[in-house]
């Protein structure tokens, strides 16, 4: 319970409906002759007074978060369709100055939380808000207070978000307590915001970094201040790297390991197993260990922020935004038409000149020498950067999909893949010994959820028939046997085609069968495919998440027709392996990273999280090793060369630390100096397969 007088730092604490007076008094700090506010919640909560929950305008003095009763609860319930993220928008209805916000939520067990907060603030004459404070919520912490300093902050409108990474927690919030600071508040103050205005409000932009891309709300070592920083830092790196080459004594010039020995030499990369383990071999014939970074080029469009909206307004997210005028070609119009602005590209020339490519690609040259990595993985690459690469066939545009799932069995499924690959070019590949292989498609197969949707149409998808043929060679065409366990009334297999069926009546082992031939048929039709226009490279499936979009079977079915399986495996667990290596198929991990939320920059999943940039490097030398053990493993691709935008990712809420570098072009050394000990001894960690226990 929150007593009526609580003193902080000498100063009454009052719950709102007590804390503000009538429009345009004055009132001096800890007086309590006070006036009323409103808030508003984005989504009406579930729990609470029947006042917070109605999804209307609350008054201070009638709402559960200002009766100064700390055990009473608003509270939203988790759930698969419950919203990420609860916003909620106070109206003082005058600018105050403030000293102190705090927030007060008290979670009856770990079923209860959140996991990040976020406060922000304006004043009534400015259009956009500032953050007052962001922090995070560890899942033991039940009593949670966040005190946010306000001294000399002026505020009419105050702003709360919350988020749940597991949309299945429950939200809790108890009690929110305002503090004034000295001075006066405003004169002429605007009316009280309607519903409408408060929903306005909760849509405002938030001022998030400065000209060159940097977190506005935070100071640390080597922030970015001036042009002539970064061009003082060129000179430096330069220097320092002035001497790094690739070891040719060491490695053949693919970056096969010499002391290992020749093992064959085919002109192109292939895969080969020596002594019970898995590698690849160079088009040397020496042995290669896959040690790559995703997205090397800066033109990836994943590194630019959106600046302006579809309907043509601005994003007013920037302090600065480069002039268009010099910075010309960090503007663009990417995938659906979106507008970005690359801060990348931006403090590229600033840092190197305008005519920047010749001495970035050196300086890249040499990170990635320095820091011990071989090869240019999945998305946009550096032609001019000459490394071992892995490129993507691209998937038809003509395709059938169910969900997210191509229909394989689509008696077109093969003329639109040499459709798509003549039209890329993918033969102009077939000659290049960089190459390593292709992957087709990204995080995508099929689940439980495809064949459910596939099943509630009808004929005239080919997957449709395939199951009913599946179906018919099963049960040795026992029409009745399977009307009764599906609980139809076909005439004939063919009808039953046209049949909507409800697959929780299916079999499970049917399910996974039906997946298996699935994968199966894509597979052989990606690889025919693929080997139609270029003989000579390998093919590495299709990067999928084992958790996510996808399901066992799919992953394995078509496995007869892989050289290796692919995933993207964000954790810091390598265990995935022992499921997958059973099947004796080499296994790459081409998207992996970990992250420390800082800076304005956040991270993917809790097992990928860093508590420093150092233990970002210590987390990378972990994991890799554990992979590295394995016998059936064959290497990796870092997810990616730079960070995210604090602005976030265009067309997405990303805004992840994934990067080798910051979006000003400064390594992160504290994390590349343990990256550049743990490559350097990864074949031998492999050879020796140290730690590694099969099933």
């Amino acid at each position: 319970m929150i007593s009526r007088r609580t003193l902080i730092a000498g100063v009454p604490v009052v719950a709102a409906a007590a804390a503000f007076p009538g429009a345009g008094s004055a009132l001096a700090a800890g007086t309590e002759s006070f006036g009323e506010g409103n808030y508003y919640f984005a989504v009406a909560p579930d729990d609470g007074t029947p006042v917070d929950r109605s999804g209307e305008l609350i008054p201070f003095s009638r709402g559960a978060l200002f009766d100064r009763d700390a055990t009473g609860v608003v509270g939203w319930r988790g759930g698969a369709t419950a919203p990420k993220t609860v916003s909620m928008v106070f109206d003082l209805l005058n600018d105050y100055p403030l000293d102190q916000i705090k927030v007060l939520s008290t979670a009856p067990n770990d079923l209860w939380g959140f996991d990040e907060i976020t406060v922000t603030y304006r004043p009534e004459a400015s259009a956009t808000y500032r953050i007052a404070a962001r922090a995070t919520r560890a899942r033991t912490e039940l009593d949670y207070q966040l005190t946010v300093p306000m001294s000399g902050t002026t505020a009419r409108f105050l702003r709360i978000e919350l988020l749940r990474n597991n949309q299945g927690l429950h939200i809790p919030l108890n009690e929110i307590q305002l503090v004034l600071g000295p001075g006066e508040p405003g004169q002429n103050p605007a009316p009280a915001a309607s519903i409408d205005g408060m929903r306005q409000e909760l849509s405002r932009y938030t001022r998030l970094v400065d000209r060159y891309g940097q977190y506005l709300y935070q100071t640390w070592p080597g922030k970015v201040t001036s042009d002539a920083q970064l061009r003082a830092e060129a000179a430096r790196e330069e220097a320092r790297l002035a001497g790094v080459e690739f070891d040719l004594s060491r490695y053949d010039r693919y970056g096969g390991l010499r002391q290992l020995g020749r093992h064959g030499a085919t002109g192109y990369f292939r895969l080969q197993k020596v002594d019970g383990r898995w590698w690849f071999v160079t088009p040397d014939g020496h042995l290669f260990f896959l040690k790559a970074v995703d997205a090397l080029s800066e033109e990836e469009w994943g590194y630019g922020t959106l600046y302006r909206n579809a309907d043509g307004s601005l994003r007013d997210v920037f302090d600065e935004l480069p002039d268009r005028g010099r910075f010309a070609s960090a503007y663009a119009v990417v995938e659906n038409g979106l507008h970005t602005v690359n801060f990348v590209k931006a403090n590229l020339m600033r840092k190197y000149g305008d005519d920047y490519k010749a001495k970035w690609r050196d300086i890249t040259r040499r990170r990635m020498i320095d820091w011990g990595f071989n090869a240019q993985g999945k998305w946009r690459r550096d032609a001019s950067i000459v490394m071992p690469y892995i490129e993507r066939a691209p998937t038809p545009s003509d395709v059938v999909k169910v969900l997210w799932g191509i229909d394989p069995f689509d008696p077109e499924f093969s003329a639109k893949l040499d459709r798509a690959f003549d039209a890329f070019g993918l033969a102009k590949f077939r000659n290049d010994p960089w190459l390593i292989g292709y992957f087709f498609e990204n995080e995508r197969g099929w689940n439980r959820d495809v064949v459910a949707a596939v099943l509630r149409l009808d004929s005239s998808l080919a997957a449709k028939q395939a199951f009913t043929r599946y179906l018919a060679a099963t049960y040795d065409d026992d029409l009745a046997r399977v009307n009764a366990m599906l609980g139809t009334a076909a005439q004939s297999f063919r009808a039953l085609a046209d049949v909507v069926i409800d697959v929780d009546r299916v079999p499970d082992r049917d399910v996974k069968a039906f997946i298996t031939q699935a994968s199966k048929t894509y597979y052989r039709k990606v690889r025919d495919a693929i080997q139609r226009h270029d003989p000579h490279h390998l093919f590495l499936g299709s990067c999928l998440v084992p958790t996510w979009r996808t399901s066992p079977e799919w992953n394995v079915g078509g496995v007869d027709y892989l050289d290796a399986i692919s995933f993207d495996w964000y954790s810091d667990n390598a265990d995935y392996l022992r499921q997958y290596g059973v099947h004796d198929k080499p296994i790459i991990n081409l998207e992996f990273s970990f992250c420390h939320p800082d800076r304005g920059l956040t991270s993917h999943n809790p097992t990928i999280t860093a508590t420093s940039i150092a233990n970002r490097g210590e987390k990378f030398r972990d994991f890799v090793r554990a992979q590295a053990a394995s016998p059936v493993f064959v290497g990796s691709a870092w997810f990616v060369h730079y960070d995210q935008a604090v602005t976030r990712k265009p067309g997405s809420t990303e805004a992840f630390n994934m990067g080798l570098i910051n979006q000003q072009d400064q390594p992160y050394h504290a994390m590349t100096d343990i990256m550049r000990e743990t490559n350097r001894d990864l074949e031998s960690v492999h050879q020796r397969g140290a730690g590694w226990r099969a099933g």
